[in-house]
Order: structure tokens, then sequence, then C-alpha cells
């Protein structure tokens, strides 16, 4: 189904002394754009983020803000490993007995050797959580952006319906355009009060006919609309071919308008041309 570049989605994850909390803005753009808000300090979890944005939308201005807060208090972090202070302190007390030392390990002995190492952050790595935090957010988001895009998907259609419409009209209105101009030409002929060949003026006409003629543009004209109609089902990204058929149509207009020497066409070529800007403005906000 079509989907919309605009969007919002928010997703929290705790773990590890952690709480993320992810929130996704989604605009409209030609490419796509990801900013993300914070992670400064962490570069290597903030390229992670961006990769996974890029994974999950092909276009649009995608704003990620990232809240990461510690669940424990200061005095609840692991400051020091445990497990190596005691293998420091079994270490020195195997010294004491073997040497029958008088003193036993203290904590300025356990300082010496280093024992009192920081404890590895590998526990306390944040980004599993943002990351867990950042699909959650990317989920919600795209149903948004689904959500959006159903709604756009009926608006569009009901433009293409005004689009075919009006160029059934056109072509509705041909023959009788048609018939005018060879009266009107026949006419100036006959006013001219000189010897014509039947034949000759008849080729003549007609060459004057096919020079105005629209059928070429109309065919054209109708094979954009039903290739936009069968792209609204489409489940890939379409907004760019979208634009690109708007382009196609409004060429085909202009065209259809500067052969037309009809009012009643050139008043369809007006509400056609107002129908297909109407159009690219919708498929702008497409991804």
């Amino acid at each position: 189904m079509l989907s919309s570049m605009t969007g919002f989605g928010m997703g929290t994850a705790s773990g590890s002394g952690w709480r993320a909390e992810v929130t996704l803005r989604t605009l409209n753009n030609r490419f796509l754009s990801v900013r993300v808000r914070a992670l400064h300090d962490r570069p290597q979890v903030q390229v992670q983020v961006e990769e996974a944005i890029k994974r999950a939308f092909k276009r649009g201005e995608v704003g990620v803000s990232i809240s990461l807060e510690r669940e424990t208090s200061p005095g609840e972090r692991k400051v020091f490993c445990a497990e190596t202070v005691e293998s420091y302190l079994a270490g020195l007390q195997q010294v004491v007995e073997r040497f029958s030392l008088p003193d036993e390990p203290t904590l300025s002995h356990l300082i010496a050797v280093g024992a009192l190492q920081p404890a590895s952050s590998d526990e306390e790595d944040p980004a599993p959580i943002i990351g867990e935090a950042l699909q959650e957010a990317i989920a919600a988001t795209r149903a948004a952006r689904a959500t959006e895009g159903e709604h756009l998907a009926g608006e569009i259609d009901g433009i293409l319906d005004g689009i075919a419409s009006l160029t059934a009209q056109v072509e509705e209105r041909l023959p009788d355009v048609q018939r005018e101009l060879r009266s009107r030409m026949q006419e100036k002929i006959a006013s001219l009060a000189v010897d014509v060949d039947p034949s000759r003026m008849e080729m003549e006409i007609a060459l004057v006919v096919e020079r105005y003629d629209v059928q070429e543009e109309i065919a054209r004209l109708r094979g954009h609309v039903e290739r936009a109609r069968s792209l609204l089902s489409s489940d890939d990204p379409v907004g760019k071919e979208l634009d690109f058929l708007s382009q196609e149509m409004l060429r085909e207009v202009n065209t259809l308008g500067s052969k037309s020497r009809d009012l009643a066409i050139n008043g369809l070529v007006i509400d056609m041309k107002l129908a297909i800007n109407a159009f690219k403005e919708q498929v702008q906000n497409v991804e």
C-alpha cells in the first residue's frame, strides 16, 4: 500500500541499568535525510541508529530524538569489578601464607597491585536498549505513514478520476471540432471564388485537420493515468515515479492545449491543468 512521508512514532525500552526513549518525526523530502539528536558522546551508537533508519525508510526527512537515562542510582552502580578484586585478594593471601608474612592483605595492598580496576562497561552498554526502543519507534512511525498513505491513495485516486473524466470530455468533443474545422475551411475556399480541384482541396483540409489532431496526446495521457492508478496499490516506494508521471501528464496537456483551436476544449485543458497540479501536490507526500 501507499506510504506517506509524514509520520510520528515513539518507542521505549529498559534493561542493563538503562532506560531509552526514542521519538521519530518524518517529513517530506525528495531524498532520505536523517538527523539524530543526542548521542554525540556515543558516535558508534549514532551510526547504528542512522543505519537502522536507512534500512526502514527510503525517502523523507527523519528526525530522531533519543533520551537515555540510568535506572540505577549512583550508589547502586557497579564501579569496580568484584571478581577482579577477589582474584587479586586471593593471590595476595597465597603470597602471605607461602612466605609467612606478618600482615594480612589490606586495601592499600590491593590498590598497589591494581586490583581496583573499573568495572567492564560491556554489561552497561546502552546500545541494545536504544536499538530496541528504536525498532518500536520505527514500527509505530511506519504504521502512521501507512495510515496516512491510505488516505493519500484515496485523494489521489479521486484526482485521477477527474483527469480521466476531463480527458473523455475532450475526446467526445473532437469529432465536432473536426467537422467545424472542415466547414470553416470549405467556406473560406468558397469565398475565394476560384476553381479548386476537389481531391486537392480534400487533401489540404485533411492535412490541416491532422495538424490539430490530439488523439496521440489523449492516448498517452490515459496511459499515464492508468500507470499512476497501478502504483497506488504498490508496496514499494513510488513517490518519485508518481511525481515524474505528473510532469508527463502536464506535458501532454500543454501540447493538447497548444494544438486546440476550440474554446470548449481550451476550458477543459485549464481544468486538467488544475487537476494535475493537485495531483502533483499530493504525490509530494508519497514515499
